[in-house]
């Protein structure tokens, strides 16, 4: 079946990329389920449901994409955006346009109903979602250890989100390496709109992630 949304993610994962976004009509409108706007995630049948980088490589955030989704995986977990496409049904059809990305903001207060940084296995299994998109005007980038390669300096955004304090990895792929090339491109903007994301388990935790990154000057 033909299924078209607006990219908000392409970010790395486990030697491929997450592909996300919400579904959106023929008039680029987003479509709503609960309350807020319905997400896709394009996986394959692959070990963690990565795409092949050279499938999606060339897809940009904000991109409409149109694929033909097949069927969902037999599992029903946190990861309920999950669905099959044929891999070569990806194309790119049309832009969403900047200004209208309030249209695409969760209504939630919490980030995965949450403070924290991870989500225990018991919590998750009370999850019914893993994506969310979310804007903040109080955004600044920190270089850590990663938590999980100790000799890794890993790239994170720490905001505030309706008065809470966050402190995610950053894993946009494009995001990153406009950072490396110039760690000062952030200071000319003042809105980050973000996809954030649930991360597969590591050490029986589920950490958050920001795989998605849409900066504007407000």
């Amino acid at each position: 079946m033909p299924t078209r949304f607006v990219c908000l993610a392409n970010s790395y994962k486990e030697g491929g990329r997450c592909v996300a976004g919400i579904e959106v009509d023929d008039n680029n409108k987003p479509k709503i389920k609960n309350g807020n706007p319905k997400w896709i995630r394009p996986v394959c049948s692959t070990l963690h449901g990565e795409i092949p980088t050279d499938l999606v490589a060339h897809l940009n955030l904000l991109d409409i994409i149109e694929i033909d989704t097949t069927d969902s995986p037999d599992e029903k977990n946190y990861q309920s955006e999950n669905v099959y496409f044929s891999e070569n049904s990806i194309k790119v059809v049309d832009r969403f346009d900047l200004d209208n990305l309030q249209t695409l903001l969760d209504d939630r207060r919490l980030i995965f109903d949450s403070r924290g940084k991870a989500l225990s296995e018991e919590f998750i299994e009370r999850l019914s979602y893993s994506l969310m998109f979310i804007r903040t005007n109080e955004f600044k980038i920190l270089c850590k250890p990663s938590e999980d390669r100790a000799k890794k300096i890993q790239i994170r955004m720490l905001f505030c989100f309706h008065g809470n304090e966050y402190d995610f990895p950053v894993t946009d792929p494009v995001f990153l390496h406009k950072y490396q090339v110039n760690r000062n491109f952030i200071d000319q903007y003042n809105e980050a709109n973000l996809c954030v994301s649930v991360g597969i388990p590591w050490n029986n935790w589920h950490y958050k992630l920001i795989a998605g990154i849409i900066l504007k000057k407000v």
